[in-house]
């Protein structure tokens, strides 16, 4: 497997022909994912041995039948018994240039399900001289762009963020769940199950090159025992990274392993050697949760689009200087403790800082110290006067801690929100970052309130804790890129 060939995987992601052997009731999943993306499905051929058509899609009775002679994706889809069987036969009657082996069963299951991923490989590297495989066990490719998705509920919209996950059910819920909650749209993302073939490292090359994809998320549990140099080629391909990657490794401690064998049946490595290649590598670690992926996806995709709107070079945060202002002494008290927990910072203004701010607004009641604590004032124009002159070059992150108003009609909230708009432009053009913590609880004025946030792109998070962790990310990234370039 040369590097050549894995960079070049365009076929993949938009195929000008696609194939599904053998279709059944499980392929209505495809066909109505390509109908959804505007495939053209002329360019649809179904190969079933029990069926005339499905979903309106003519299906022809062999692979030697459809009426052209190469096949850009192969959906295989066969009992794991037959899966030898019928890749010898297709590669003997087509030129297939990547395939996707739906089927499961094999690897994760037991030894005959291994040497069944055994036979796979070696078929391919001795008829399919070009043919590239991703599965077995998988749910497949999504790519906006290409036209092709395995659900019909996915997005149409093309996106910059790229996925490549060894779960299937996980790739689905990352798409689905981030592009409700946040709007993210996705450029590609591929589910490649046990990596038989085509490994996360082959992927990771691909979307570092591409001009589509800005951002790329992975989910790793493991590597095929089929690739016993795979581990070094994706410590280079980490290495080469020039886009961030936020990575979750599904087979970090021993009973996650044991997880993984079942699940993908690819083996884990130690988590101390993943410490080692996580410090040599620009690639951001993320806890092993997908609410945790979300929330820092959410807010890279909020800044590097920030500044693609702009046409400007992304600008991530050089420090952790936090600034806090609010309505609640008590919520400053609380929101000091968890950012400087987290590993934030929060300076004290005292001295020259102080006596400026006092000049602006003579507190009475409240506090100017770091966290601002600023009673019934948030409409008044004080209160952007203090904001902005508490928002020095020091300072990388601005959080503000807000809630539902009963009336968004009156003079008070839209005053309030004015305010806050000009902080933000104010932030930004300081290439700052500001958030929003605007907790989550049932109510029609926070959902309406949430909503009119999300059209003027504030960043806005439900918990102070999910905030800071996704904001460390940023600067983690920012200082490994950092130190990368002064080495270069």
């Amino acid at each position: 497997m040369t590097d050549d060939k894995a960079s070049s995987l365009d076929f993949l992601f938009k195929p000008r022909t696609v194939a599904i052997y053998d279709a059944r009731a499980t392929a209505r999943s495809f066909i109505e994912g390509f109908q959804a993306q505007g495939f053209d499905l002329e360019n649809l051929y179904l190969v079933s041995s029990s069926e005339e058509e499905i979903s309106g899609v003519k299906c022809y009775k062999s692979f030697a039948k459809i009426p052209i002679d190469t096949i850009d994706l192969l959906i295989l889809a066969v009992r794991r018994e037959l899966l030898i069987q019928a890749l010898e036969k297709i590669l003997g009657e087509k030129t297939v240039n990547f395939i996707h082996v739906f089927t499961a069963g094999t690897g994760e299951s037991d030894e005959q399900g291994f040497e069944i991923e055994k036979g796979i490989k070696q078929i391919i590297r001795r008829k399919g001289i070009n043919t590239r495989v991703i599965g077995p066990n998988c749910m497949g490719i999504y790519c906006p762009s290409g036209k092709i998705a395995y659900l019909r509920s996915f997005p149409l919209e093309q996106g910059n963020i790229a996925l490549v996950f060894q779960s299937g059910d996980l790739t689905s819920k990352m798409i689905k769940f981030s592009s409700t909650r946040h709007g993210l749209r996705f450029a590609m993302a591929a589910s490649i199950g046990n990596c038989v073939d085509l490994q996360i490292s082959d992927l990771l090359q691909y979307y570092n090159e591409s001009d589509e994809i800005e951002l790329i998320c992975v989910y790793f549990e493991g590597f095929s025992k089929l690739h016993d140099h795979e581990g070094l080629r994706l410590f280079n391909a980490m290495k080469r990274m020039r886009k961030p990657v936020l990575f979750i490794n599904g087979g970090k401690t021993e009973r996650g392993q044991t997880a993984v064998l079942t699940h993908t049946g690819s083996v884990g490595t130690s988590q101390k050697i993943w410490d080692a290649i996580f410090k040599q590598t620009p690639v951001i670690e993320v806890p092993n949760s997908l609410e945790d992926l979300i929330d820092r996806t959410y807010l890279f995709s909020k800044v590097i689009n920030r500044y693609k709107r702009q046409n400007k070079e992304i600008q991530y945060p050089k420090g952790k200087n936090t600034l806090v202002f609010l309505w609640s002494g008590g919520f400053g008290i609380t929101a000091t403790n968890t950012l400087t927990e987290l590993g934030l910072e929060m300076p004290y203004f005292t001295g020259e800082i102080i006596e400026r701010l006092r000049k602006v607004y003579p507190l009475k009641i409240g506090s100017l110290n770091n966290p601002l604590d600023l009673p019934w004032i948030s409409g008044s124009p004080q209160f952007l006067e203090l904001s902005k002159a508490a928002i020095s070059e020091d300072i990388d992150l601005v959080i503000t801690e807000s809630d539902a108003w009963n009336n968004m009609e009156g003079k008070g909230f839209q005053s309030y929100f004015n305010n806050l708009k000009q902080i933000k432009e104010h932030v930004e053009a300081m290439d700052k970052i500001l958030i929003i913590i605007l907790h989550q609880y049932p109510d029609s004025n926070r959902d309406m309130f949430y909503d009119l946030l999300v059209k003027e792109e504030f960043i806005v998070y439900p918990d102070l804790r999910r905030a800071g962790k996704s904001f460390l990310a940023l600067y983690e990234y920012s200082k490994k890129m950092r130190n990368r370039k002064n080495r270069d």
